[in-house]
């Protein structure tokens, strides 16, 4: 496993944590005005406004009950996260752990574009 924290990485879990708590505000100031956000399959929304809105949309699906991190590490101007994600769903409590491999390019010190290699297809059954 690697495990090496850094500016960049404790950037992001900083910006999770302002996201995890609802503070848009805060959140926003870790994301570049364009940033592109994608998750799986979908198609990328843009900005601040765009993440917020997928959030509010798998919010409606789904609890996130945090994540397992298996592997962490930056180079150059690109963080990498290997995690288990850990939802509930709520149409039903099933619980649901989601392998995730997280990659941020930042411009900066903050993100221009964040993608998240998962299959959230559990989220509607």
């Amino acid at each position: 496993m690697i495990n090496e924290p850094s500016a960049l990485t404790k950037r992001v879990e900083d910006m999770e944590a302002a996201i995890g708590q609802g503070n848009w505000d805060a959140a926003a100031a870790f994301f570049t005005p364009d940033a592109q956000y994608r998750v799986g399959h979908r198609d990328p929304v843009i900005g601040i406004d765009g993440i917020k809105g997928y959030m509010l949309w798998q919010t409606q699906h789904v609890r996130w009950d945090g994540h397992t991190i298996h592997m962490m590490f930056s180079r150059d101007n690109t963080a990498i996260f290997e995690v288990t994600s850990h939802f509930t769903r709520l149409s039903d409590g099933v619980a649901l752990r989601v392998p995730c491999t997280d990659i941020y390019r930042f411009d900066g010190s903050r993100i221009a574009d964040w993608r998240v290699y998962s299959d959230t297809a559990a989220f509607n059954a």
